[in-house]
């Protein structure tokens, strides 16, 4: 028991990298609301709320539901990551929809099913609206845990 405990301590946390895609669902004057797929290393479904003043993140709730590699419509998730979000930068347009949002800083706090041994972790979001469609949005996420 004691030296799966040390081995534990001592092995590196691992990066994930995903491509996220997906659009804002709602802006108020200090809050935004994204839902993103997430393609790559940990697929699933992200739900993002963005605390903010002006052009700055001041906060917001990050959660990623992680499905099986090429889940399907009756596939159930492997298991979720919730964490907080601390810092980043917006650009808007004038009418308050997001055009992007660069370095994002999420702290992973807890996972569940697969992923209930993960208490802590980092991740970086970066996204930008599609210059052809600007509803729609394109990015990345590197995690690390």
């Amino acid at each position: 028991m004691l030296v799966s405990l040390a081995l534990a301590v001592v092995l590196p946390a691992a990066t994930y990298n995903n491509t996220l895609n997906g659009s804002q669902t709602a802006s108020e004057a200090e809050s935004i609301t994204l839902n993103l797929t997430a393609s790559g290393d940990l697929p699933g479904m992200n739900k993002i709320t963005l605390q903010r003043d002006g052009q700055n993140v001041t906060g917001g709730s990050w959660r990623l539901a992680v499905l099986p590699q090429n889940a399907d419509a009756a596939s159930n998730a492997r298991g979720e990551l919730v964490g907080t979000i601390s810092g980043g930068t917006l650009t808007l347009t004038a009418e308050g929809a997001l055009v992007s949002a660069s370095s994002v800083q999420v702290a992973i706090q807890s996972g569940t099913g697969e992923y209930a041994a993960v208490t802590s972790g980092t991740a970086t979001l970066n996204i930008s609206a599609d210059a052809e469609n600007a509803s729609q949005l394109n990015g990345s996420l590197v995690l690390n845990f």
